[in-house]
C-alpha cells in the first residue's frame, strides 16, 4: 500500500514538474482598416446627347443653349472632382471645343451659374455635398469664321472622381 501511495505521490510530483515547466505564449491580433463613404450615385444618363438640330449656318450666333442634365445623389459631407475634356480644343483656348467642321466651336457653361468650363480637362473640385447634387451644364455653339452647310459631330467626356 505504501508502495502505491509512493508511486502515486512521485506520479503527481511528476506532472506537476512538467505543468511547470510548459510556457505560455500570447498572441496580439491588431484590427484595422480605414470606412470610406459611399460615392455618390449618378442619377442622370451616362450618355447624353446636344442636339442642335438643323439651323442655318448665317444664324448660328443666335442659336438656343442646350441642356446637358448630369445629376448625383450624394451622401452628407460628400466630394468630389468633376472636370469635362473634349475630344478636341481650339487651338490656345481652353473654353472653345472644336465641333467637328471648320470654324465651328462649342462653349459649355454651368448651369449653376453661367460661367464657361474649361473643356481640356480641367478639375473643379466640390466639397459638403449632400442628398441630390445638379452638376448640369449647357452648351452653346459659336462660329470662328465663315461656315459652310454640313453635318458636324464632336464629344466630350464629363468625369467625376469621388474623394
Amino acid at each position: 500500500m505504501k508502495l502505491s501511495v509512493s508511486l502515486a505521490a512521485a506520479l503527481m510530483a511528476g506532472l506537476a514538474c512538467t505543468a511547470a515547466n510548459a510556457g505560455t505564449d500570447t498572441i496580439t491580433v491588431n484590427v484595422s482598416g480605414t470606412l470610406t463613404r459611399p460615392p455618390c450615385t449618378l442619377t442622370s444618363s451616362k450618355a447624353l446627347t446636344a442636339n442642335f438640330g438643323t439651323m442655318r449656318a448665317d444664324q448660328v450666333s443666335t442659336g438656343p443653349l442646350i441642356n446637358i442634365p448630369v445629376t448625383l445623389s450624394c451622401p452628407a459631407n460628400s466630394a468630389l472632382s468633376i472636370s469635362v475634356k473634349a475630344s478636341s480644343v481650339i487651338q490656345g483656348s481652353n473654353i472653345q471645343a472644336y465641333a467637328g467642321k471648320a470654324n465651328l466651336a462649342y462653349l459649355m457653361y454651368w448651369s449653376s451659374n453661367n460661367t464657361l468650363i474649361d473643356v481640356t480637362g480641367a478639375k473643379r473640385t466640390l466639397t459638403n455635398l449632400s442628398g441630390t447634387v445638379d452638376l448640369s451644364m449647357k452648351t452653346k455653339l459659336m462660329t470662328l469664321g465663315t461656315v459652310t452647310e454640313g453635318a458636324f459631330s464632336a464629344s466630350s467626356v464629363i468625369s467625376i472622381e469621388y474623394l
